[in-house]
């Protein structure tokens, strides 16, 4: 986990001594509590400690088991909003900045050779002329000052997608690749800086992969993965090659392809790979979506290890891509078992979970879980929550170009639209404005 700053760090760790406070008042032990609600004591002691995150299940559960008339989970929904407000001020100072070196790039006349790339501005007016990584310029040479521009513009395009999505960005990040591949075929570098320079291709790559995936560019994906996995074992990076991997399961799932999904999944669990316990959960979670798809329902047993494995927090090795294995996705990938397997009314509940838990600073994972939410509201034909969850998507569906989440809403609209003799009207005009928005949508 991220460090977090003072005041929230605080406020979590008043929460965990509130919670050993009403857990002393009802002479219950760690090990009582925990057993209660199915945690490890070790991780029922880190979240007193205020060392641990927990989500919001978890304190509704010990308000109960201590009756604390709703001050626990009252002072949790206080922290979870403390800190989306840190979150806001984050990416809004980012924002900005980002602004800034647009202007500076744009006033210092470094540009595309071959036109810029345009992304609409969030308010659907004139698109705002973009700076120019695609086809970047670069040196004849490379030196320790390119590999830094290169790793800061690796950033700048994982930046950009979260918020925007990565239709727009796939190509040009690909485009972005082939630069550094050239040079490190041609050997125009500074010898210093091969192992650096290799592992920036292979981080690259994987972006590249991960962007290309998000505009539906399939056959992309599994090439730039293979790059990545190319570039990152040449480079020794073990922490890029494992995310490859993990990347590699995921799109073999998507294609329909479970064998594959879970032959790579076990063969970095049972391989020679140090897996931390957030990193053992990651590869566990590819593991129940394969065997799901396969119609194995034992697939959604392994989510308790998964959990338990995810309480027991990140470790000071992790890698900076652990982020990714939180509250949001685990409910995620829980609720697409749940429908793999028959059971949509379950996974609503998961999917909304999932919606929940994810910032609203995140626009385009914002887009794409609400758009599985919907498609599960489709299957069940709830028409009052598919209303709901419409009028949120409307607005997105003009922001975020991502052509993966413009194709799954196209598949949950068409079910809404079946359904059009017996679903009230306001649902179908709903359906047909989304439906207007995402032909004018950046995709």
């Amino acid at each position: 986990m991220a460090r977090e700053p003072a005041e929230i760090a605080e406020r979590r760790r008043a929460l965990g001594r509130r919670l050993a406070t009403f857990r002393c008042a009802a002479q219950l032990t760690q090990a009582e509590l925990a057993h209660r609600l199915h945690y490890q004591r070790a991780s029922l002691s880190n979240i007193e400690n205020g060392h641990q995150p927990s989500p919001r299940q978890f304190w509704q559960e010990a308000d109960t088991a201590l009756a604390a008339g709703g001050v626990l989970l009252r002072d949790y929904d206080e922290l979870v909003t403390a800190k989306q407000a840190h979150q806001a001020a984050l990416a809004q100072q980012e924002a900005i900045e980002q602004q800034c070196q647009i202007e500076k790039w744009q006033q210092a006349g470094e540009g595309l050779n071959d036109g810029s790339l345009e992304l609409r501005s969030p308010s659907g007016g004139r698109p705002t002329d973009l700076f120019a990584i695609g086809s970047l310029w670069a040196p004849e040479y490379f030196d320790v000052n390119y590999l830094e521009t290169i790793r800061k513009h690796i950033d700048q395009i994982i930046s950009l997608d979260n918020r925007f999505g990565g239709a727009d960005l796939s190509q040009l990040s690909e485009r972005f690749f082939r630069t550094i591949h050239n040079q490190l075929g041609a050997g125009t570098y500074e010898p210093g800086i091969r192992k650096d320079l290799l592992a920036a291709a292979g981080e690259l790559a994987e972006v590249a992969g991960w962007l290309a995936y998000d505009a539906d560019r399939q056959d992309a994906v599994r090439r730039m993965n293979q790059e990545a996995l190319y570039f990152t074992r040449l480079a020794g990076d073990k922490s890029m090659e494992l995310l490859t991997l993990q990347n590699a399961s995921m799109h073999a799932g998507f294609l329909d392809r479970p064998e594959e999904a879970l032959d790579l999944a076990e063969m970095v669990l049972s391989g020679g790979y140090q897996l931390s316990p957030r990193l053992r959960a990651l590869f566990l979670t590819r593991k129940a979506r394969a065997l799901a798809q396969g119609g194995d329902p034992t697939s959604l047993r392994i989510f308790d290890e998964i959990r338990s494995l995810y309480l027991d927090g990140t470790e000071e090795g992790d890698p900076p891509w652990a982020w990714w294995i939180d509250e949001r996705e685990l409910a995620w990938h829980e609720a697409m078992c749940l429908q793999t397997l028959g059971d949509s009314r379950s996974a609503i509940a998961r999917f909304e979970r999932s919606v929940e838990a994810t910032p609203t600073t995140e626009v385009r994972s914002q887009y794409l879980h609400r758009a599985y939410l919907l498609d599960a509201q489709a299957n069940l034909r709830s028409w009052d929550a598919a209303e709901a969850t419409l009028k949120k998507l409307e607005p997105l569906a003009t922001e975020v170009a991502s052509t993966r989440t413009a194709v799954l809403l196209q598949k949950a609209l068409t079910k809404l639209q079946a359904h059009e003799t017996n679903s009230p009207g306001r649902v179908i005009e709903q359906s047909k404005s989304l439906q207007r928005a995402l032909a004018l949508a950046p995709v």
